[in-house]
Order: structure tokens, then sequence, then C-alpha cells
């Protein structure tokens, strides 16, 4: 799931294709819950620019074998010349509409931004700009205050404290791992 800021809405899907000429759209879930659009009673889609276009009633979700695309027929869009306006556009949710995440655990949207401060010593290392799937175990990538990107390891090893309210997250460094993560 992405979002461009804390307060935004939360892209869960995106439309990249249309199916049959009743006005189908393929979905592709951006989310690590897909199997909520099945119980989804409304979608709202939303242009790249962020600009709401229209919010559809889903008739009719399945997915598409072999494959993680759903086909979702809707009430208002019944042509396909109308479903090919909407390629490229984004299935969004309002955060509060996120399902619960287990306790230790968050959303990469509500991460990215933070700062990242050496545990003991309170030295900022620059701020979380992005988490990246990293086999096992995911990735903080961490920009400093000259630009340059570290990698530290998102396990409890070296991430000591996460405090959303503080806007920080504290990781705990062994001898020379930053300079290394470069």
């Amino acid at each position: 799931m992405s979002t461009s800021s804390k307060t935004s809405r939360v892209r869960i899907g995106r439309i990249v294709g249309v199916h049959g000429v009743r006005g189908r759209l393929k979905i592709l879930p951006l989310t690590d819950s897909p199997e909520r659009f099945e119980t989804m009673e409304s979608m709202a889609v939303y242009g790249a620019d962020g600009a709401h276009r229209v919010t559809v009633t889903p008739t009719s979700i399945r997915w598409v074998p072999g494959r993680k695309i759903l086909v979702v027929e809707t009430e208002e869009i019944r042509k396909r010349e109308a479903a090919e306006s909407f390629l490229g556009h984004f299935i969004e949710v309002m955060p509060d509409e996120r399902y619960q995440l287990e306790e230790g655990a968050y959303w990469v949207d509500d991460l990215i931004g933070l700062s990242v401060k050496e545990e003991g010593t309170d030295r900022s290392l620059g701020v979380l700009s992005d988490v990246l799937a990293a086999g096992e175990n995911d990735l903080y990538a961490v920009r400093d205050h000259e630009g340059k990107e570290h990698y530290i390891p998102a396990v409890k090893e070296f991430v000591s404290a996460v405090d959303l309210e503080k806007g920080e997250i504290r990781v705990m460094l062994a001898e020379g791992l930053w300079e290394s993560c470069v």
C-alpha cells in the first residue's frame, strides 16, 4: 500500500486493464490484504493526480485464474470505452479503513519520513526514505544529511523503538554498520 502523506488516502489497487465489452475493470491489488476487495460495498477511484473521479458499486468480483488480478464489474461503468478512461487510476481508502495490524507492525507510509536516531548517543542519522522487501526481513532505507542512502535491517536486533507520536525510529548500530550500509 502507498500514500502521499500521512493524512491522505491510501492506494490499495490500480486499474491496469479492462475485460470484455461491458466495462469490467482489471484491478491489481496494492495491499497485503487483497481479499478485502471481495467485501467492499463501494470503491473510490482517483486519478494519478489525486483527483476523485468516481465511486463505483461492485456487482461482481472475481480473480483471474493464475494471476493476482481482479476483474470487477460495477453498476456505474457498463461500456468498455468508459472503463478504458480509468486505466492507470487507483482504488483508494481513507487511513482509518485500513485493516488492523498486529502489535509491533507498522504501515510503511506511517514510517516514511520519520527521523532515525542512534540509540544511546541520540545522534541523528537521517530520515527513513523507504522500506524495501528483502527476503525474510525488510530493510529500512535511511537518507542521511548528505543525501546518501544507508540500509538497516528492520529487525529487533537493530531497531530498538518506533515512536510514531515522536516521529522517530531508534536504531542500535554495530560498530562499522552505518558506514558499510551505503
